[in-house]
């Protein structure tokens, strides 16, 4: 179980690759945002903490441009090899325009996917997207707005040009949430997926129930039909003078009544080195 709800919980803040609807690299292309002065960037080290599984602490490092936005993020392995990098490029407005992830997989190498989102130059609204696997486009999207400026639906295409899916969003603004709304070219429905309107609000999934510390963070993560005793990860974090979490520890724990914990198990940790604008 505890497996299944990580991966809820992932699929929101990760690179989407072409399962997942188009419209989420706009969807999940926002940046950290800092509590205190602008992040400029930002070391991270995470390890696995499991009794019996040899620690190997892999690294990320971000860079933040004086605006905020997030320009690089370089992942490194145990041993210091690179395994990953992405970078974000940006209009003048601090409008994403361009996002480049490489990664390195076994057997294959290196390999690269591109996503460029256009805007109309009158109205400065999104107007398409397009998805490229090593240079070439493998995707496209056409988008509608709606009064507010919000993306609407998209009329994704294939490399060929051939209409494959249609996809609808849905806001539902009480959860902060947007719920995308998946159908094949013939009408046929084929899924639907669920993302934060503003991921540093609290929001709230339907197969995910949140408790929230009163600075915002999350403290205790478990499916919506968990009951007492059932399993769920429990947060503790420790911040610097400016507000922002420097060390992050993930226990998975059982449920007791009300929300309250039982069985703490240490299971992941993340320490960050952060330097400020």
């Amino acid at each position: 179980m505890i497996r299944y709800i990580l991966c809820i919980i992932l699929s929101t803040v990760t690179l989407a690759n072409h399962a997942q609807p188009l419209v989420s690299y706009f969807l999940t292309s926002r940046s950290e945002v800092s509590r205190g002065q602008i992040f400029k960037t930002i070391e991270e080290s995470s390890e696995v903490v499991i009794k019996g599984v040899n620690p190997l602490p892999v690294k990320t490092v971000k860079e933040f441009n004086p605006q905020g936005s997030i320009t690089s993020s370089i992942s490194y392995n145990a041993a210091g090899g690179k395994t990953a990098e992405t970078f974000w490029e940006y209009t003048n407005g601090e409008r994403l325009t361009k996002k480049t992830h490489r990664y390195f997989a076994n057997m294959a190498g290196w390999r690269e996917e591109t996503v460029i989102i256009n805007y109309d130059e009158e109205s400065q609204l999104p107007k398409g997207i397009e998805f490229l696997k090593e240079g070439k486009i493998f995707q496209s999207a056409s988008l509608s707005t709606d009064s507010l400026g919000r993306i609407k639906s998209a009329e994704v295409y294939g490399s060929t040009g051939a209409h494959l899916t249609t996809e609808k969003l849905i806001y539902i603004e009480q959860n902060n949430m947007v719920k995308v709304m998946v159908y094949r070219a013939n009408g046929q429905y084929h899924g639907n997926w669920t993302y934060p309107m503003d991921p540093n609000k609290e929001f709230s999934f339907e197969s995910v129930k949140r408790k929230l510390y009163p600075n915002g963070e999350v403290m205790v993560e478990t499916l919506s039909s968990s009951s007492k005793g059932d399993q769920a990860y429990y947060y503790e974090y420790q911040y610097d003078p400016k507000g922002n979490w420097i060390l992050k520890e993930t226990y998975q724990v059982n449920l007791g009544k009300n929300f309250s914990i039982k069985n703490k198990k240490l299971e992941h940790r993340i320490t960050r080195k952060i330097t400020y604008y």
